[in-house]
């Protein structure tokens, strides 16, 4: 990322970079993209390749000061569900009496990257009932003044965090999208990320939007969506002044206008739509609660003990899960270089938690 200026002119000391993954989207597109590919004697192992494969690339074209992996828990969605009893409808879990639909493929891929990364010193957190994208917004909201922040995900509602610290690769398309570039990927301007996803709503997480109202036809009607940012205010204005100006040339009111001048939704929002949509949806708020804050700390502030951990414990791993047969073990020693800077940043880490420690 560039260096920006401080406003005495003078150029503000370099930012640390950290990379954020999202565990269970990156997991989920090796999983599904890769599922008739890697096989280990009848089982499967895309997620598991596909995961580690795209971190290496990444760590290997950076410098981290730190690699986070944040994961969803087990019935993570139950906080915005308490807010919007739809919430993940469509994936089949039951937040009120804890059920949760077991693919125990994934599960055990899952838990084979979960050690894989813990011997290679990449920090990881989850929490029975937090989203990773609450744990990557909240580290967004906290960190982002002291370092320059990657996020990688394949999750579109992480564009609202996108900042002059803050970029992520969208590891399904393989690029970096920043402030800059927006627009390449996105339609909108990037200040109104959060506006589009509430008034659009999202099909993926079973979030009702407005009644008629898709991202496109919101641009035809609001142009200015794609060009400067919108208050909420300005932009319910600019619908009613819309209406009244077809009324004016005795033309017929638009009911999707109406829909969304008066928040009418399929949703079970009710007369609190924009109220609900904004609280499940904006990340600039994330839904923590105590346990996970704690785990949030404990992930960011301590040192890693590299006592135990080391590259041949993973080449063990790797032989028992069949990834040595897609690497080689002639191609081990390069394949791992990558990951070395971590481990190696981590243990420098420790080093100086220990001297300054020291009595």
């Amino acid at each position: 990322m560039k260096r920006r200026p401080s406003k005495n002119g003078e150029k503000e000391e370099r930012k640390k970079n950290v990379l954020l993954i999202d565990g269970n989207s990156l997991l989920k597109l090796g999983y599904h993209g890769a599922k008739n590919e890697y096989n280990h004697f009848g089982e499967h192992i895309g997620g598991l390749y596909v995961f580690i494969n795209i971190l290496r690339k990444l760590v290997d074209k950076n410098t981290y000061h730190s690699v986070f992996v944040f994961w969803d828990g087990p019935l993570s969605g139950k906080l915005r569900y308490n807010h919007y009893e739809e919430y993940k409808g469509n994936r089949g879990k039951n937040f009120e009496t804890g059920s949760v639909p077991q693919d125990k493929d994934l599960l055990r891929q899952k838990k084979q990257i979960w050690n894989y990364l813990e011997q290679l010193s990449v920090r990881q957190a989850d929490d029975y009932v937090v989203e990773a994208d609450d744990f990557i917004a909240y580290f967004c909201k906290t960190q982002k003044h002291l370092y320059n922040i990657t996020i990688c995900t394949t999750d579109r509602d992480m564009a609202q965090l996108i900042c002059d610290s803050v970029q992520i690769y969208f590891a399904d398309l393989k690029r970096v999208v920043t402030l800059e570039n927006y627009q390449e990927t996105f339609q909108h301007h990037q200040s109104n990320a959060l506006l589009v996803k509430i008034i659009a709503g999202d099909t993926s997480d079973n979030i009702k939007g407005i009644k008629g109202i898709k991202e496109p036809s919101l641009i035809k009607y609001f142009p200015e969506i794609a060009e400067r940012k919108l208050q909420f205010q300005e932009f319910m204005q600019m619908a009613k002044d819309l209406q009244q100006s077809r009324l004016d040339e005795k033309k017929k009111p638009l009911k999707a206008i109406d829909n969304i001048i008066g928040g009418v939704s399929d949703g079970c929002q009710g007369e609190r739509f924009y109220e609900v949509n904004k609280i499940i949806m904006d990340l600039k708020k994330p839904l923590m609660r105590p346990t996970a804050l704690e785990k949030f700390d404990d992930v960011v502030s301590l040192p890693i003990d590299p006592e135990g951990r080391s590259v041949k414990n993973v080449y063990i791993k790797m032989k028992e899960n069949g990834l040595d047969r897609l690497i080689s073990e002639n191609r081990f020693a390069d394949y791992m270089l990558p990951f070395k800077k971590i481990i190696d940043k981590e243990k420098d880490n420790y080093n100086l938690w220990v001297e300054s420690n020291k009595e």
